[in-house]
């Protein structure tokens, strides 16, 4: 198959390509000017690259030409209310128009990377499924409800035909680029031996995990369903200690306490607004800190008779790869 990639310089997204290509797929994928190309390292001259917006639906609509399936994972991460406009125009309105333009082609076969952010949430609960549906809460982000809408304008394409399959991972861990945000920056916590850690519970996923699910599912006859993507859940004092352990460094032992949770969130928001840069603690993260979800992985392993890699495994390897690349 000849498979049309989005966020292919992505963490995920790169897995994704390299998984597509380890299974004899073509791939094509879409990328801007300053895109980074480091996580693509020995296969960027095997993809077919184009250059464009994907809010450009006349940009779409050539690239898209003689594509047989979209694995659609380009998003924007933020938590920072700055940013909703922006999310929403990349998240929401970009899913719109490539939905609109795989219609228009008559391309069937749509597999959409979401997030466990888009599931609804209740206070109390404890383990979430994919029966659970979104309702207004708490603990929905900015981030959250971009995804959430994204997801609709996903199932409104398979209601007009499209063949659709949505993934949502939790907190996908492997080897990204340092210092640059994103899932790599709680290895880089763990590594710079910081002493604090929040009290809820994290869930995490290997990214090798998460693109060969999404290539299976693509390759499969499924259709009009969504796959919680997630190998467990731990607190996070558990989860730091096993990203430590990795590296050899010493582990947080001390729990963020409610009080100080608040004033790194106002100190964030200072910081933030003299700088110009993002925030990178807000009221929302502080209240999911202190969560303690667990996210069902029962229908896709059912499904694809699946087994998830540990987060032993996962941690021991994306250190290994961070500590060879970057020198560590």
């Amino acid at each position: 198959m000849k498979v049309f990639v989005t966020g292919a310089t992505g963490l995920l997204g790169s897995f994704i390509c390299r998984e597509l290509l380890d299974r004899n797929h073509q791939v094509k994928a879409v990328k801007r000017n300053s895109s980074k190309m480091d996580l693509l390292e020995g296969i960027a001259d095997q993809i077919e690259w184009v250059i464009g917006d994907m809010n450009d639906t006349a940009f779409l609509e050539e690239a898209l030409v003689g594509i047989d399936a979209v694995i659609h994972g380009a998003a924007i991460i933020s938590f920072d209310k700055r940013y909703v406009n922006k999310m929403y125009e990349t998240n929401v309105l970009g899913t719109a128009d490539l939905v609109n333009t795989c219609l228009k082609l008559g391309i069937k076969d749509f597999i959409h990377i979401s997030s466990v952010a888009a599931i609804g949430r209740k206070a109390g609960q404890k383990k979430i499924t994919e029966k659970d549906r979104w309702e207004d809460s708490k603990y929905d982000s900015i981030y959250a409800n971009s995804k959430h809408a994204q997801e609709l304008e996903v199932w409104r394409g398979a209601q007009e035909g499209l063949k659709v399959r949505i993934l949502n991972p939790s907190v996908v861990l492997g080897p990204g680029i340092w210092g640059q945000g994103g899932s790599t920056s709680v290895f880089e916590y763990a590594y710079k031996e910081r002493s604090f850690h929040p009290e809820g519970n994290t869930n995490f996923v290997d990214v090798r995990d998460v693109a060969e699910i999404a290539v299976k599912l693509m390759e499969s006859d499924i259709k009009g369903e969504r796959f919680i993507v997630s190998a467990g859940s731990l607190p996070y004092k558990q989860f730091f200690q096993t990203l430590a352990n990795a590296f050899g460094k010493k582990a947080p032992t001390k729990t963020v306490q409610p009080w100080m949770l608040k004033l790194v969130v106002a100190l964030e928001f200072l910081r933030s607004r003299i700088t110009g840069k993002e925030a990178l603690i807000t009221a929302d993260t502080a209240i999911l800190s202190r969560t303690k979800f667990n996210f069902a992985n029962d229908k896709v392993r059912k499904a694809l008779n699946f087994e998830f890699r540990s987060l032993e495994e996962s941690a021991n390897w994306t250190a290994a790869e961070l500590k060879n690349r970057y020198n560590l």
